[in-house]
């Protein structure tokens, strides 16, 4: 339970708390950053205090103090390599690498804290996430309700907001010109003859373009992994690829651009391999088998 509050904690506080202003002047709102991370860590481990702690300062203050400090020096050292890379014309498996080790290091920080100040025992805790995944044999230990919605709740911010961050940085940026297809105006350039007869027409088509809201596509994301991982709950495997379906049909007319059909392919098929990994997980862990 404390080390998935923790995790929960990191979680809330990199992906919502931080805005994406705040990411890109990361070096300007580094000290506002920590006091998220130093109020959610403080909150969790206090709540946790209180349920059964003894010992206020072991227990709560050095904790947050170690992971918060601990925090800080891992994303200072983050902008320093960012900042050294900002030249490079191909920087996305860069910027993947930097995302993948730097909540890597933030997850391994707070298992050693959990390890050295607050006597989680690692090895036990290890061996049960084995049994529970059906890795090791043995008798499937029962997963508590709290330790259960925790799980629940780093599954939903991991499927839906850390996803879709790590998807975006595998992309890239979507280019300018792969936009959404607005309607066609048709224009007519008319010959008329000195006795004011039409003897000519040509027609040219144009298609209009207008800038792609992200937004909307993020939340597509969000909802199309949540509902994989819902039809995996249920055993509807096959049920899968009628979203695929459904979404291609929405934007059917874009799939003409090339560089916008790998795009949007490439990112459908991301999403959906994250999402089938996930469902697989949670059914695993809540009914013991996929």
């Amino acid at each position: 339970m404390l080390i998935l509050s923790l995790i929960l904690a990191h979680l809330i506080a990199d992906f919502y708390f931080q805005t994406e202003h705040m990411v890109k002047e990361k070096r300007k709102f580094l000290k506002l950053h920590l006091f998220h991370h130093a109020a959610m860590n403080f909150v969790f481990l206090l709540l946790i205090y209180f349920y059964q702690g003894n010992a206020f300062i072991l227990e709560v203050l050095l904790p947050t103090i170690l992971l918060v400090g601990v925090h800080g020096g891992i994303d200072y050292l983050k902008i320093i390599l960012q900042d050294k890379t900002d030249q490079l014309i191909q920087k996305n498996a860069w910027n993947l690498g930097l995302f993948i080790v730097d909540q890597l290091l933030h997850i391994l920080t707070i298992l050693a804290v959990c390890y050295f100040t607050l006597q989680e025992d690692l090895q036990a805790k290890f061996h049960t996430v084995l049994l529970l995944l059906n890795l090791k044999e043995g008798i499937r230990p029962e997963l508590g309700l709290l330790e259960g919605l925790l799980f629940l709740l780093v599954i939903l911010i991991v499927c839906t907001t850390v996803t879709g961050h790590l998807i975006r940085i595998m992309l890239g940026s979507l280019t300018k010109h792969i936009s959404l297809f607005e309607g066609k105006y048709t224009l007519k350039d008319l010959a008329i003859s000195p006795n004011s007869e039409k003897n000519m027409s040509e027609e040219y088509t144009y298609m209009v373009m207008k800038h792609q809201d992200l937004s909307r596509g993020k939340i597509i994301g969000y909802l199309e992994r949540l509902l994989v991982i819902a039809l995996i709950l249920m055993g509807s495997f096959s049920a899968v690829g009628f979203i695929v379906a459904a979404k291609s049909l929405t934007r059917f007319k874009q799939m003409d651009d090339r560089d916008w059909a790998e795009y949007f392919l490439l990112g459908t098929l991301t999403s959906f391999l994250f999402a089938i990994i996930y469902g697989v997980i949670v059914k695993i862990v809540f009914f013991g088998s996929y």
